[in-house]
């Protein structure tokens, strides 16, 4: 897969297409090099992300949807092999993860902010001065998921997108779309991840399993779940995590402790965004 275009200057935005790219290559360097700490295993580090941040002069704030994505994504790839090769053929996201894995957070966020400012071009922009207010929805985030996305279906336009015909939507995408807007990654023969913008669309837990008509099982990974207080709005994540369900918050020490379907369904959480990872064997046949 070709690297995305070449970061266009916006006014105002200290993060030109040169520093997009300086990323990527320190990322490759820290992918090389194997001296550099890098957990091998699947154990989270307990200096995970956190809240805030800093890069170079610009201070980030507000970064509670991002650190929970981050961490989602970041934990699914560590999960399951098809995941992790799944992010590789993107360049972004794939240098997002090795930033991760060698716990350099202030340069995963950047990087993906970069990125996403780029697909974002003449909408919302988030590196634009030095106090960089990353105050969102987990949706304004999703286009950085756009080269590996194979399929999507649009739950506000009238249900008419894609055509009914195309068996992906038929045969699998359909099978998702109670839920809200969804997006398969990966490939439309076998698509390995699908993400769905719930944004409160449903009440409860949403499915612990979904299976399509080619009897495949995708199973629910991660959650980011909305907080609404009388002052404020938060965003916290809940995954599969040492054979249970674990919830993330990255104002909190420590920031993950476990659940179970009943706390997290007795705190009144507003689902904004599922993912479902493909657990059938990758042999399967299909018509």
């Amino acid at each position: 897969m070709e690297a995305p275009e070449n970061l266009q200057m916006l006014p105002g935005n200290r993060f030109t297409n040169s520093k997009r790219e300086d990323l990527i290559e320190k990322a490759e360097e820290l992918k090389i090099n194997q001296s550099v700490h890098k957990d091998s295993d699947n154990q989270i580090p307990y200096n995970y992300i956190q809240s805030g941040g800093q890069f170079h002069t610009n201070t980030f704030m507000n970064t509670c949807v991002l650190d929970s994505l981050l961490a989602a994504i970041h934990i699914a790839a560590k999960q399951h092999p098809k995941i992790n090769h799944l992010f590789m053929w993107d360049p972004i996201i794939s240098a997002v993860q090795v930033f991760m894995d060698c716990g350099r957070y202030n340069e995963a966020k950047a990087l993906w902010l970069i990125n996403l400012d780029e697909k974002n071009e003449g909408e919302k922009q988030f590196m634009q001065s030095d106090h960089i207010d990353i105050r969102g929805y987990p949706r304004e985030h999703l286009p950085n998921f756009l080269d590996l996305t194979c399929a999507k279906f649009n739950y506000d336009e009238e249900r008419r997108s894609p055509h009914p015909e195309d068996h992906i939507y038929s045969m699998t995408i359909s099978k998702f779309e109670h839920l809200g807007e969804v997006r398969a990654l990966g490939k439309r023969i076998n698509p390995e991840l699908i993400l769905v913008d719930v944004d409160g669309r449903i009440k409860g837990f949403p499915d612990l399993s979904i299976t399509d008509d080619y009897e495949r099982e995708f199973k629910l990974q991660f959650l980011l779940l909305g907080m609404m207080t009388e002052t404020s709005n938060h965003m916290v994540m809940c995954t599969r995590l040492d054979g249970g369900w674990q919830l993330y918050d990255n104002m909190k020490n420590p920031l993950f402790r476990h659940v179970n379907i009943d706390d997290i369904c007795a705190q009144d959480y507003v689902v904004h965004l599922v993912a479902y990872v493909n657990v059938s064997p990758e042999n399967e046949k299909q018509d």
